[in-house]
């Protein structure tokens, strides 16, 4: 029972669309090292809600101030990222190809920068998601499942799709 409810709480926080979902369905879209960042995605989700799990989340939450500058940082990281999407549409350039060649490193890198220097990500695998999974192993295992199973299901509608969203 523990595993569905990691899964259910995981699931729920990671449908609401971030910039992580966006990287991969412009991806999916598009061109690029979409797999590949698919894993990161999934692999950075399992590595945070494992330090969460272990006390991190705990730990975080017993400084008040610390967690006034996650939130405070989430929002101007959302902010941020939410006026370059609107730039982007504004210029009509909201889904550009991604390059090959090194445009396949940049998505890499861009990926890992989403996945851990976004606050949001921190405030909701390690704080929410780590410190319900605290010493329950299966929690953290569902919602490790429940990472794996919205980012491929995001990777492959996008793919499956990516022609129409282009339009």
């Amino acid at each position: 029972m523990d595993a569905v409810a990691g899964f259910v709480l995981a699931l729920g926080l990671f449908a609401a669309a971030g910039p992580k979902d966006a990287l991969v369905i412009r991806l999916g879209a598009g061109a690029g090292p979409l797999w590949q960042v698919t894993a990161i995605c999934v692999a950075a989700d399992v590595l945070l809600i494992g330090l969460g799990s272990v006390g991190l989340g705990a730990l975080l939450a017993t400084d008040p101030r610390l967690l006034v500058l996650l939130r405070l940082g989430g929002a101007l990281y959302l902010l941020g990222f939410g006026a370059q999407r609107l730039a982007c549409c504004v210029r009509d350039r909201s889904m550009p190809q991604a390059p090959s060649g090194a445009g396949s490193a940049q998505a890499l890198r861009l990926a890992l920068s989403l996945s851990f220097i976004n606050p949001y990500a921190w405030i909701d695998t390690v704080l929410v998601i780590g410190s319900a999974a605290a010493g329950r192993g299966a929690f953290a295992l569902g919602a490790s499942a429940a990472s794996l199973v919205w980012f491929v299901a995001l990777a492959a509608v996008s793919r499956q799709f990516g022609p129409h969203l282009l339009r």
